[in-house]
């Protein structure tokens, strides 16, 4: 186990794969469980809200919320909103909204399917009777 400061307190602990030391994990469920009452009896609040009502520091909550950890009884999010750190569309769990994460996921396959696009156009040009030398002569020019 390595030796890392606490990221919220600055404490130094060993850690195995946690960012925060025992005692500030304990703080940081009491504060999980005073916002997550809060928050059932009073469904739509703002972050702000919250935060006046117990005391536990936006960071937090705003953690909490990008967690998806604040749900409903039936499993859905609580009506408390976040901004998508790309756009700054209103979102209720995660770091993305949806529009943003399908751009994110379509850029990074962009690269892939052009290879793979070059490698089909490959396949067809040795299948279409061209001698091999021809094939050889245009991937130098590539």
């Amino acid at each position: 186990m390595q030796l890392k400061n606490c990221h919220w307190c600055g404490k130094v602990f060993a850690h195995s794969t946690d960012t925060v030391c025992q005692d500030c994990c304990k703080q940081e469920e009491k504060d999980f469980d005073r916002v997550f009452e809060f928050l059932k009896n009073k469904k739509n609040a703002t972050i702000d809200e919250v935060y006046e009502e117990t005391g536990v520091e936006k960071r937090r909550i705003i953690k909490f919320i990008r967690q998806g950890r604040l749900l409903t009884a039936s499993g859905e999010p609580f009506d408390i909103f976040v901004e998508c750190e790309k756009c700054g569309a209103p979102i209720r769990e995660g770091r993305l909204c949806d529009s943003c994460a399908k751009t994110i996921r379509e850029e990074l396959k962009s690269p892939f399917k052009k290879e793979k696009e070059k490698e089909e156009s490959r396949r067809e040009f040795k299948k279409s009777g061209q001698m091999y030398t021809a094939d050889r002569r245009t991937k130098k020019s590539d």
